[in-house]
């Protein structure tokens, strides 16, 4: 699972990356581009990558001492990492694709006389 987790994690970035930009180029766009919600999207991201690696490195460290049961069923850190980080790249991929679908359907104004549909 190492190799999948590095992968999922690098994944996980670059959406969260993508989902950023594309906010902020829908912002500009619209002439609502703030810098302070921009550096704070930027820094959330960075810290909740840093966190995943923390928390994958503890489980790698102690992957049977800290075993949380879900329905019956014993979850480890490090595999209730792997979930939550699935879990994330699922929902980073949605807003990706739904901020793409309003790029190509979506009406932008480029300036005050024109209109880019």
């Amino acid at each position: 699972m190492d190799i999948q987790t590095l992968y999922l994690g690098a994944s996980l970035l670059g959406l969260v990356i993508i989902n950023i930009v594309l906010g902020s180029i829908s912002s500009l766009f619209q002439k609502q581009f703030d810098k302070v919600k921009f550096w704070q999207g930027v820094l959330k991201g960075l810290i909740v990558i840093f966190c995943f690696v923390g928390v994958v490195f503890i489980g790698r460290l102690n992957p049977n001492v800290i075993v949380i049961n879900v329905n019956g069923q014993d979850v480890s850190l490090l595999t209730g990492t792997y979930m939550l980080m699935l879990g994330s790249y699922i929902f980073y991929g949605k807003e990706v694709l739904v901020k793409l679908s309003s790029f190509i359907s979506g009406k932008y104004k480029i300036d005050e006389n024109k209109e880019v549909e």
